[in-house]
């Protein structure tokens, strides 16, 4: 079973020195490979026909001969489906320009993607195929045949909500899985895009309408749809059974390199023993959180706990933060809370107490030797930090009883937290539901 990282997201790509930390991370995780794909290269996406220039090619020479001296495959990705017209025997021979050029340093293993793209057959191509399942794979059987390696495609519908919740009555999936070659393999995310849980049954029934197992393409650490969190917290809702029903399993981790060790390490944790182990996630991270001029000191595991804590999961905050603002809002269900009561006295007491720790996490960050460490979360940290603070000071306006028409805050003690500007006005405008749901009701 093929398993590794693809740096397959949206968003600036990673440097050299990152993608040798991230090659080294998948290595010690157990996994066997590393995807080059990153959408930032436009030779990737936008400009698929283009040959790279002698020394980007060399750069990816390189990248492969480091992954390999470590132990991992290489794979690189090409997405040709922005406007190539399948018919065409030119865009055919640019593609194969392209693989031929990846084939002369050695990479005969790639990645064909056909995700996030139109999905309507080009008027051109109506002539020879009946629809665009058939067009796809019409080009994926041709590179197949073409390159000496494996291939791995990913279609257009690759998860259960763009094949309209069953993926057994997709005709696309259906046309798809009798078109392409056996031998090519096919990347299938879950259940939607970013999957909260795989379950068995789940990929039991996208086995039968492909006639292969999928290959999973884990986005649950991906952070490229929402530029406002990381998510650091282990891999969670992958049934154990699940590893045995799959042909590979690829995580896309953060756009932040040095937010991956513990997706990363988990993942592998969760491929090799059906569960993952934060705890060893953390010790083995925390070298990396050396504090300059201490002698070797680093931070806590206790304050590495934490900051996975506040940049836990996608669908999840983290049991620490998590229970902090359940108790907030327990705090704050009354209009008029009884603050003289023992809830309202140990819960403020509680939500203080987080607020300090919080509050020398990031001091303690501030001080690390690992300035690109620190960077990768000082502005998700600061964002907890004042949005603490911001609560820790409502709590402590409400605990001195103002009178019923107070505004918060008093002019005098107004703080930043308000947040402006085009997006943060258009989520104003269309309120939603804790679950995410809109309704039109004024």
């Amino acid at each position: 079973m093929l398993t590794g990282v693809i740096e397959g997201f949206y968003g600036r790509a990673w440097r050299r020195d990152e993608r040798l930390m991230v090659i080294d991370w998948t290595a010690g995780a157990g996994m066997g490979a590393y995807i080059y794909g990153p959408k930032d290269d436009i030779h990737v996406r936008a400009r698929w026909r283009s040959l790279y220039d002698a020394a980007t090619l060399a750069a990816i020479a390189d990248l492969k001969a480091e992954a390999e001296t470590r132990g991992l495959a290489f794979l690189a990705a090409i997405a040709p489906a922005l406007d190539i017209t399948y018919s065409d025997p030119a865009d055919r021979a640019a593609l194969k320009a392209r693989l031929d050029q990846l084939a002369g340093i050695g990479v005969s293993d790639i990645v064909l993607l056909y995700d996030d793209i139109p999905s309507v057959l080009p008027e051109s191509d109506r002539v020879r195929f009946a629809d665009f399942a058939s067009a796809q794979a019409d080009v994926a059987n041709e590179v197949a045949g073409h390159i000496t390696g494996r291939l791995i495609f990913c279609p257009t519908e690759y998860c259960g909500r763009m094949a309209g919740g069953d993926p057994e009555t997709s005709p696309y999936l259906q046309r798809l899985g009798a078109a392409l070659a056996p031998g090519i393999e096919v990347f299938w995310t879950g259940p939607d895009i970013v999957s909260e849980t795989i379950e068995a049954d789940h990929l039991r029934a996208v086995a039968r309408v492909l006639r292969r197992k999928p290959m999973i393409w884990d986005n649950f650490h991906a952070n490229d749809y929402d530029i406002r969190r990381v998510m650091t917290g282990p891999l969670a809702g992958r049934a154990p059974g699940c590893r045995d029903l799959v042909s590979g399993w690829i995580t896309n981790p953060n756009n932040e390199a040095e937010a991956n060790y513990v997706p990363i390490l988990t993942t592998g944790q969760y491929l090799r023993h059906g569960a993952p182990d934060l705890d060893a996630a953390i010790a083995a991270w925390q070298p990396r959180f050396r504090l300059a001029f201490s002698g070797g000191r680093t931070l806590t595991a206790d304050q590495i706990a934490l900051l996975i804590d506040l940049t836990w999961q996608p669908f999840a905050l983290g049991p620490v933060s998590g229970a902090i603002l359940a108790r907030a809002e327990s705090m704050l269900a009354r209009q008029r809370p009884d603050t003289a009561s023992p809830d309202w006295r140990e819960g403020l007491a509680e939500v203080r107490a987080f607020k300090q720790r919080v509050d020398l996490l990031f001091t303690a960050m501030t001080e690390i030797e690992n300035r690109d460490l620190f960077h990768t979360f000082r502005g998700y940290l600061w964002e907890a930090r004042e949005e603490t603070e911001h609560l820790l000071t409502y709590l402590d306006w409400l605990d001195g009883d103002p009178p019923p028409d107070a505004a918060f805050p008093a002019r005098d003690k107004v703080h930043n937290f308000y947040r402006r500007g085009y997006g943060a006005a258009i989520q104003r405008l269309l309120m939603r539901d804790p679950d995410g749901s809109m309704r039109h009701v004024r």
